[in-house]
């Protein structure tokens, strides 16, 4: 009888924790949704320490990084009190952690200048025009000035971490990484939308379901364990 490969086990039980964390969310279970968000990140760290012997010091950072993403999850899962400031910071952190991560990991090993400079082009355009858009609603809204510097420093981090994995070109699970950080792109977009400018339908499928999808490609796929 065949068994199922340990990585599909993995990928089965991850999709399934999203989903209850979507069905928790969406219908306001709040002990689904307190107990499935963390596991998300929980997974993968638990993942992490499996291939802690991978990687070296680059698995190091990244499982600090995991730490600081499901603390950021942990402050933007609690609504009875606004703590989207430590949510923010907790998640800029994890950002600069994977940047190094990506470094470390091959980012610009034999990539010429002229190359770099058209790589960066559409994570330019993104972060600029992105905070032209931001920058009204924060402007004319008392509530939001102390957000702006540190959203301003979110999305040039966010910007640097999605340029960051373009440049790890012909480097070990380059497709999956950069997708995992362009769909990390799109889910931060979709909460500031949703947030700051104008909240849509299916915000929360959209930014979860894109979010733990950007993890899980990321992480499983930035160190080689075969």
């Amino acid at each position: 009888m065949n068994t199922i490969p340990p990585d599909r086990r993995f990928a089965l039980l991850f999709a399934l924790v999203t989903g209850l964390e979507l069905v928790g969310d969406l219908t306001q279970i709040r002990w689904l949704h307190y107990i499935s968000k963390p596991l998300i990140v929980g997974l993968l760290l638990a993942w992490s320490w499996r291939h802690r012997r991978v990687g070296g010091l680059s698995m190091t950072v990244l499982r600090i990084s995991l730490v600081f993403a499901l603390l950021g999850d942990v402050f933007l899962m609690i609504r009875e009190v606004d703590l989207f400031g430590l949510g923010l910071a907790s998640f800029l952190i994890m950002q600069l952690g994977y940047c190094v991560v990506f470094r470390m990991r091959g980012a610009g090993q034999s990539v010429s200048l002229p190359t770099v400079g058209l790589l960066a082009l559409p994570f330019v355009v993104y972060a600029g025009s992105f905070l032209l858009i931001l920058q009204p609603t924060f402007r004319t809204n008392p509530a939001l000035n102390g957000l702006w510097t540190p959203v301003v420093v979110y999305v040039i981090c966010i910007s640097t971490m999605g340029l960051l994995a373009a440049l790890r070109r012909e480097q070990p699970g380059y497709g999956p990484v950069l997708i995992g950080a362009l769909l990390f792109m799109a889910s931060d977009s979709a909460i500031a939308i949703n947030a700051f400018l104008t909240p849509f339908a299916g915000a929360t499928v959209f930014i979860m379901s894109t979010y733990a999808a950007a993890q899980y490609l990321i992480v499983t796929h930035i160190h080689p364990t075969q």
